[in-house]
């Protein structure tokens, strides 16, 4: 299945119980947003769904440090977000991974992949715009300390990925590579040493650039500082504005060369996901066909009847 549908799926159940654990005790670094749709197919994909809100503030204090004030309006807005989505999102997700299923028993080209990928894309993009007046009305009230503690926790970070990226060069393929095999491995039950080859082979042949994925990640992440740093005392509508721009370079970067770079590279990886799949045994699509109907089935139990 294409790069965005494991990306989806990618915090099995070992990881959550280590996030749920260290969030609880203040100090964790749960996953951002994500955390409110990402999918598990474990057992405690419900408690880990149930405590998004929480898990969530955890994870933005750690990066800004809210004081008791912004803690109280931060918790209000993600308990609202939550209850949107768990409403209207999950239905819709449940229904596509319904629509995944199929596809995984089938050979679908690239092209269908990619449509799967826009799919999934609206989604993300419905759960952005819904979370913009909550954020619009505490990002202004951030301070110049806090926007240079989170200038440090972007450098943190970014020290991470490239660590990351260092250790699949050395493995000969890139990050994103590298972090989809592993999440093919649990989706298929296991990939054979041919399989992961071709497949390596093939997303060799995208053209992801790491330095120019790398310039526009630094790029964003200066936007953000900039855009909240000019934000700081104004209203809720001018913010609400700003805001929604700067979340617009996150589809569609200002660069014009990086976002047809992108385009290219989207393209051939879902060729890539597709001619791997088109490789598979009928064993390892009915494994992958189940784990998306236990996935589908712990969405349908959480949604509201």
């Amino acid at each position: 299945m294409p790069l965005f549908f494991i990306r989806w799926l990618r915090h099995r159940c070992t990881r959550l119980s280590h996030i749920i654990r260290a969030a609880l005790r203040g100090g964790s670094r749960p996953v951002l947003l994500a955390l409110i749709f990402t999918l598990t197919g474990c057992s405690t994909l419900r408690l880990a769904y149930n405590s998004a809100p929480e898990l969530t503030y955890y994870w933005l204090d750690s990066y800004v440090d809210f004081d008791k004030s912004q803690a109280a309006k931060v918790r209000e807005q993600l308990q609202a977000l939550h209850r949107w989505h768990r409403r209207e999102e999950l239905p819709q997700l449940a229904e596509m991974l319904r629509s995944a299923e199929t596809l995984a028993l089938q050979s679908p080209d690239g092209a269908r992949l990619c449509l799967l990928y826009d799919s999934l894309l609206l989604r993300s993009q419905a759960l952005a715009q819904q979370a913009l007046p909550g954020a619009a009305a505490i990002i202004p009230s951030l301070t110049a300390e806090q926007l240079n503690r989170l200038a440090q926790a972007y450098e943190k970070s970014n020290r991470k990925m490239r660590d990351e990226w260092r250790i699949a060069n050395n493995k000969g393929m890139n990050g994103p590579t590298l972090k989809s095999l592993e999440r093919l491995d649990d989706l298929y039950g296991s990939l054979t040493v041919e399989q992961r080859a071709f497949f390596k082979a093939r997303m060799a042949e995208t053209g992801f650039d790491e330095h120019m994925y790398l310039q526009e990640h630094l790029s964003r992440q200066r936007s953000v500082l900039q855009t909240f740093a000019r934000l700081n005392g104004a209203d809720t509508a001018t913010a609400q504005a700003a805001l929604a721009e700067l979340w617009a370079l996150y589809y569609a970067s200002a660069d014009l060369q990086y976002r047809q770079h992108h385009a290219q590279v989207q393209v051939k990886t879902c060729q890539a996901f597709a001619l791997l799949h088109a490789q598979t045994s009928a064993e390892q699509r009915k494994h992958m066909a189940k784990r998306l109907k236990d996935y589908e089935g712990e969405l349908r139990a959480l949604a509201p009847p």
